[in-house]
């Protein structure tokens, strides 16, 4: 009876333990992040009287983009697709490295695809070993991906050294920065975008939009009115050569 008794007792323990162990894991662990969707912005009609005339009366203006690849990514190739703009993604390793289809599809719609840093830090305040390192990791998600080696660096909040600069050469590339800043990030209406271009577009302009954050939504809309503006103007949408 006692024996009995023991293993029932045992028995009750254990479920005990396992009890308190996944009330645990559920208080220690937070729940899953639901995975952010893109809200649908092209259209289309959207696109049906994407003009593609590309003269460089004036001079050429670069439209580049940070940070992705990311949820926003395939709208904002899907409209330089249609008005046949060839543009620069400065892609973040990480984001690469979790999305290698994005980067086969900017490589494949004609972009270049170009080095942002592996997780977007400060880079003046690294060693020199985690300078290399950020680098080359992006260069190898980059081409593990199938685009060629980035030859172009743009530094994270346009934060070099001596350092940085030095390592991205030995790397093979060259650092860029840009000449006009969309402020895209700061959650700015489209209108105020394209504005921000059109206003400052000079020849060998070189844009900052964003393609991998949050309020890229609203990139993606202001998209076709700066380029057709710009092309209206004389302006024609050319690759970053640094």
């Amino acid at each position: 009876m006692s024996g009995r008794r023991t293993f029932v007792e045992l028995g009750v323990g254990v479920g005990f333990l396992a009890l308190t162990s996944a009330l645990a894991v559920n208080v220690l662990t937070p729940p899953a992040k639901p995975v952010e969707r893109a809200r649908r912005i092209v259209t289309n009609a959207m696109l049906q009287q994407a003009s593609t005339g590309n003269k460089c009366a004036r001079g050429r203006v670069a439209l580049t983009f940070d940070d992705g690849p990311d949820i926003y990514t395939p709208q904002i190739l899907r409209v330089l697709t249609a008005y046949k703009v060839r543009a620069t993604f400065f892609v973040m390793g990480k984001k690469a490295a979790a999305r290698p289809d994005l980067i086969r599809a900017e490589v494949r719609a004609g972009q270049l695809v170009e080095n942002h840093s592996w997780d977007h830090p400060h880079m003046a305040d690294l060693d020199p070993a985690q300078i290399r390192w950020q680098l080359a990791a992006t260069q190898h998600a980059v081409t593990a991906a199938g685009a060629p080696a980035p030859g172009l660096f743009r530094p994270p909040f346009g934060n070099t050294s001596a350092q940085v600069d030095t390592t991205a050469k030995a790397l093979g590339m060259r650092v860029i920065r840009w000449s006009i800043d969309t402020n895209d990030w700061r959650g700015r209406a489209p209108g105020d975008i394209a504005a921000s271009v059109i206003d400052q577009a000079v020849a060998g302009s070189v844009v900052l939009m964003h393609d991998g954050v949050r309020q890229s939504a609203a990139t993606v809309q202001a998209l076709p009115t700066i380029i057709r503006s710009l092309r209206a103007r004389g302006f024609c949408t050319a690759l970053a050569t640094g």
